[in-house]
């Protein structure tokens, strides 16, 4: 941790490398993360680097008994932090507003896994067996997995909207697919394996140099 934090107070203190600062909440694959990022234009070109929160959910967004989609969970401090690197290339520079571009968007996690499954484990003995009617219980159970290294790659389109001369809103919408790495014997499943998924990013920046 004592290198990131290098990292970090170098990027606060070296403004010439931070053209700008955002905040953005983050849905991938994986789930859902919140990450300040910090980036660099040079002519429509626009590399950043990002530190965030992975945020765990106890309800999970779906029944379909998935292992990894949208079910991480972190378990230890490490698997809370999300490391993030982007490529924009920004086109239409002339509109005023609205600046439009495409980009490319890593992001780098390590984390366990926390699925819900039901299995059959009787049958109502208040309905006679083996009728078309016949009713099956079933149990809740919860399982961690993992953990995993989640290496997530999306492409898309997005847009800042200037709110004033220093702050603006982002938002880029497109599709990824992950790559996970790690084996849990419990699930008879090779490594590494791999999803696609819609991305969304939503955030606000505030332009610390001028181009």
């Amino acid at each position: 941790m004592k290198y990131f934090s290098t990292i970090v107070f170098i990027l606060f203190s070296i403004n010439i490398i931070a053209q700008n600062i955002e905040l953005n909440y983050y849905s991938t694959g994986a789930g859902r993360n919140i990450t300040a990022s910090y980036s660099k234009i040079i002519n429509n070109n626009e590399i950043g680097f990002g530190l965030g929160y992975n945020i765990g959910s106890i309800k999970q967004p779906d029944d379909q008994g998935n292992f990894y989609y949208k079910r991480l969970y972190p378990t230890k401090p490490i698997h809370y932090l999300n490391t993030n690197f982007y490529y924009n290339y920004h086109f239409l520079e002339k509109w005023n507003c609205i600046k439009p571009f495409v980009f490319y968007d890593l992001q780098v996690k390590y984390s366990t896994t926390r699925s819900s499954f039901y299995t059959p484990y009787a049958f109502d003995s208040s309905i006679v067996s083996n009728t078309p009617d016949e009713k099956i219980l079933y149990r809740k159970y919860i399982e961690y997995f993992g953990p995993y290294l989640w290496i997530e790659n999306s492409v898309g389109i997005g847009f800042n909207v200037d709110l004033s001369d220093r702050i603006y809103i982002k938002q880029k919408f497109g599709l990824g697919i992950h790559f996970l790495f790690g084996e849990d014997k419990r699930i008879a499943l090779p490594s590494p394996q791999l999803e696609f998924y819609g991305f969304i990013n939503i955030g606000i920046g505030i332009k610390i140099k001028s181009p």
